[in-house]
């Protein structure tokens, strides 16, 4: 990976950002920065934690809904996405954010299409020295915005990492007219009871940063583009701050 300078202006690469754990607001105010940020393109991914625990609501969800949480999950932190599905519990995971502009191929493919190029990344990264996880089957539903468990987690749908029946990996899409952006989830273990899905048992650290080289590694050479590691400047920091606080607004986590 190259240096964390900002590259050459016409130049074709992956931008990498590789982010602490930060709060709910916060995640998802950097990830929607990159989404409208003409500096991400052509391609740019994050990879991230949460800090607190955090439930994120998918886009067209209902807020009503949460009152029916079962009582260990019930009173964490709550952010609304700009992603539909269902509901993700972030506690330990790894999450990653890819943004594509329209000169990329993939974003001129379906839906699915692109979820299925991530995650087969994804599972091949982790395969090297972790469980054998596999892509959920066509027969299974198509994801959709609007459809489904109040979990995420709850309901494989088409190109999801499963092992055996239970989910491992699944993802979401914000699509404009030149850009998308999707985001998803790697469940790397459950402190709570209620946690829908399957996990991978705690790895140690070393093992989770292997995986994720070699999950960029993977995305690089899909998308032909080589990596380049960039850090926050302080226009993009401000920029984030402001869309911050939409995010952390009562207002917009109940709209609906």
């Amino acid at each position: 990976m190259t240096s964390a300078a900002s590259p050459t202006p016409g130049s074709r690469v992956l931008q990498v950002y590789r982010d602490p754990p930060l709060d709910g607001p916060t995640n998802m105010a950097r990830d929607e920065h990159l989404l409208h940020a003409e500096h991400a393109r052509p391609a740019t991914i994050r990879i991230y934690a949460w800090t607190p625990p955090t439930i994120s609501l998918g886009y067209f969800q209902r807020s009503a809904e949460l009152a029916q949480l079962p009582e260990d999950v019930r009173d964490l932190a709550i952010v609304r996405r700009i992603t539909g599905g269902g509901a993700i519990l972030h506690d330990r995971e790894v999450t990653y954010c890819l943004v594509l502009d329209d000169s990329v191929p993939h974003t001129h493919q379906s839906p699915t299409e692109l979820y299925r190029v991530v995650h087969e990344c994804w599972r091949d990264a982790v395969a090297a020295d972790g469980p054998r996880s596999e892509l959920a089957p066509d027969s299974f539903p198509i994801p959709t915005p609007r459809t489904g468990p109040f979990f995420c987690f709850e309901k494989p749908g088409r190109t999801d990492l499963i092992i055996g029946p239970d989910k491992l990996l699944g993802s979401a899409q914000r699509r404009l007219p030149d850009r998308v952006l999707q985001h998803g989830s790697l469940l790397l273990g459950q402190r709570y009871k209620s946690h829908p899905g399957v996990d991978l048992h705690e790895p140690a650290a070393e093992t989770v940063e292997q995986w994720i080289t070699d999950f960029l590694s993977r995305l690089s050479a899909e998308l032909d583009l080589p990596c380049h590691a960039r850090d926050w400047a302080d226009e993009q920091l401000a920029d984030v701050a402001h869309r911050r606080r939409q995010y952390a607004d009562p207002d917009w986590t109940n709209r609906r």
